[in-house]
């Protein structure tokens, strides 16, 4: 009788739903902590979960939405609401939501409780699914950047962090992980075992993950309270050696930078058989594909072990920029992917000798630049509002102009100076969310600088801009800079008897008094500027070539080969023997 008078009582309530979001959620509801239990068998191709979510219901709502993707939910789910206790109608709409209806409008903090069951597809890389390794199979997740809501009814959106506390229910003979450390163990009478992972710091849905098999554990050395694995298929634990090394040698490095010891407790690197992604910086439990991380004992060398250290030092770089201070929208993703290149090519040029600074991060500059100034290109931030917009979130614009502006950046403003305010900018927000507004302010108050204009003409604005420059000592000694393609571009430069000196061009001239006539100008100072030089004979003949940087220099070819004039091909000529690789290659190319 009852659940027929329930039934009844869900399909009133379901005639009476509001339209779902057309994407995002309304945020009249902001979750405040997830509790979740799974039960997952590798080898079955569906699961089940349990879960109470508290939320805080800020204006008065009788429907709360939540996302959901292939999940069944029960009928109904139990809500507290203060002294209230209810039971609330639950039903999927449209495939991306679930309604929580409840029986009357209520605000405040309040409880919901709901059993649900899902997925673990065979075929899929999102979501929660799983795969056979060498006869044994196992459970993956990659939630980014929609796709948790495959796995939990939940708030999927990046401004809506909250801490998760998961346990999952698997056999006896397999092994799970998640974002937090384990905390317990515990057989139960039908052959399985329950295992509690600690609540973890406010994650975005996004970077919730776990892992179930029988995995084998490569256990690194620890460095002050921070436990480091590298978690391998069965069998293939000694492939982990030099990724654990890597984070051994990466971390302190890290924490160095920002001043902010590791955030999230323990540092786990999972080794995945198949994936969407090369890698995902899930706190706590970064996951790989196996191929990118794992290497035989016996086959390591130079260029596979830096490249696991390279692929490292992205996603540990993550664990401040993205996973700690999150975007508060996915039109600011730059602020986590562009950060983690950034800082990655930081953390390598530390392994390389003092004059080579800068090298990678001017190449990948290069490659970029060739995108940029092409018909695919698109501004670094964009809006998303739909599934099929949030497939294109990740994409080298994103990662590789944005880690060229923060370059940049860093040239203009300093190198001390950007850190101290990349410093406050972590500490401000801390286990928060942040918007580029935010970088900017941060940046104004560190330095004096206001860089809304610049970041606005990289950031939201297409395409290379173009500086030329010309030394006049008639009346007056002075630098004529003019520009175009930029609203507003940093311009840093030195020269014979002329230290470097940055101006920032917010028109398309700019008049600059020097205290001498210098018989030569680099325009590019450091290499560090988003911007080509159109570089004419006189002052290109003028140029010293041995009195540049190997930065200044790659730079130099890079915006030669692209004038492919006379003058241009003369110093190509001469960078063909430069002594470092990279520049003598690009010129020999430049020439052909």
């Amino acid at each position: 009788m009852r659940a027929a008078a329930l039934s009844f009582f869900a399909a009133c309530v379901v005639g009476a739903l509001p339209p779902p979001p057309a994407f995002h959620l309304p945020g009249d509801v902001v979750p405040g902590k997830y509790t979740v239990e799974l039960n997952i068998d590798p080898r079955r191709d569906a699961f089940t979960g349990s879960m109470q979510i508290e939320v805080n219901i800020l204006k008065p709502a009788s429907v709360i939405w939540l996302n959901g993707k292939n999940l069944i939910p029960e009928s109904t789910a139990s809500v507290v609401n203060g002294s209230a206790h209810m039971d609330a109608a639950v039903q999927v709409v449209n495939d991306e939501f679930i309604a929580i209806s409840l029986p009357g409008s209520y605000t405040g903090r309040s409880t919901i409780s709901l059993r649900y069951r899902g997925i673990l597809d065979d075929k899929a890389v999102v979501g929660a699914y799983r795969r056979q390794v060498e006869g044994e199979w196992y459970v993956y997740t990659t939630f980014t950047p929609i796709e948790a809501r495959r796995v939990f009814p939940c708030f999927d959106e990046l401004r809506l962090k909250a801490p998760w506390e998961i346990s999952i229910r698997t056999p006896r003979g397999e092994k799970a992980f998640s974002n937090g450390r384990e905390t317990t163990e515990t057989d139960e009478p039908d052959g399985t075992k329950l295992i509690r992972f600690a609540a973890t710091a406010p994650l975005p849905t996004e970077l919730v993950a776990f892992a179930v098999g029988p995995f084998d554990v490569y256990q690194a050395r620890s460095l002050g309270e921070t436990p480091m694995r590298v978690i391998t298929p069965k069998g293939h634990g000694a492939e982990g050696k030099a990724a654990a090394e890597a984070a051994v040698n990466l971390l302190p490095k890290l924490e160095a930078y920002t001043g902010i010891p590791y955030p999230f407790g323990k540092l786990d690197h999972l080794a995945l058989a198949d994936a969407g992604f090369a890698a995902v910086e899930n706190p706590g439990l970064i996951v790989y594909l196996a191929k990118e991380l794992l290497i035989a004992p016996g086959t390591e060398n130079r260029e596979n072990t830096r490249a696991v250290r390279f692929l490292e030092a992205h996603e540990m770089g993550h664990q401040w920029f993205g996973d700690m201070v999150t975007q508060a929208d996915w039109n600011d993703v730059w602020l986590s992917e562009a950060f983690a290149t950034w800082i990655s090519e930081k953390m390598m040029d530390q392994e390389e000798a003092a004059g080579r600074t800068h090298l990678s991060a001017i190449a990948t500059r290069e490659r970029i630049m060739g995108v940029d100034a092409s018909p695919k290109t698109h501004p670094v931030r964009a809006d998303v509002n739909s599934r099929e917009e949030s497939l294109s979130i990740y994409n080298r614009i994103a990662y590789d102009k944005g880690s060229s502006v923060l370059l940049m950046l860093e040239g203009w403003l300093g190198e001390e100076k950007f850190r101290d305010a990349l410093r406050s900018y972590l500490r401000d927000h801390r286990f928060a969310n942040a918007s580029t507004r935010d970088l900017g302010d941060e940046l104004k108050r560190a330095t004096g600088t206001d860089t809304a204009p610049v970041l606005h003409s990289f950031l939201d604005v297409t395409g290379i801009p173009q500086v030329r420059g010309q030394i006049q000592c008639d009346r007056s000694n002075r630098l004529i800079l003019r520009q175009t393609g930029a609203a507003a571009i940093p311009v840093c430069y030195r020269g014979d008897g002329v230290s470097q000196t940055c101006e920032l061009m917010d028109g398309p001239s700019r008049e600059v008094a020097l205290s001498s006539c210098p018989s030569w100008i680099y325009l590019n100072s450091g290499g560090t500027g988003y911007y080509r030089v159109a570089w004419d004979a006189k002052p290109l003949a003028a140029l010293p070539i041995e009195k540049l940087t190997p930065a200044e220099r790659l730079t130099l070819a890079y915006d030669l080969r692209a004038r492919k004039t006379a003058a241009a091909r003369l110093v190509l000529a001469r960078l063909q023997s430069d002594e470092q690789p990279e520049i003598a290659e690009t010129a020999r190319d430049a020439l052909k």
